[in-house]
């Protein structure tokens, strides 16, 4: 899958559903993608995960879903 696909994608992780956000190149090197989760009250939580990391959790069988607002 393209990496750059990703952006706007819907991943889920510990049966929580987080939308990719964005991909920032960190350190000058390694490419990092913000991912965010709305919770109930309105309020945003989000991480933070390497290229590797987020390419793993999506080859462990996380469901990829099209974002829609």
């Amino acid at each position: 899958m393209d990496k750059e696909s990703l952006i706007g994608k819907r991943v889920t992780i510990n049966n929580v559903e987080y939308r990719v956000a964005q991909k920032t190149l960190k350190y000058g090197r390694e490419w990092q993608y913000t991912l965010s989760h709305e919770t109930v009250d309105g309020t945003y939580k989000s991480m933070n995960l390497n290229e590797h990391a987020l390419e793993q959790i999506i080859k462990s069988g996380s469901k990829i879903m099209e974002f829609e607002e």
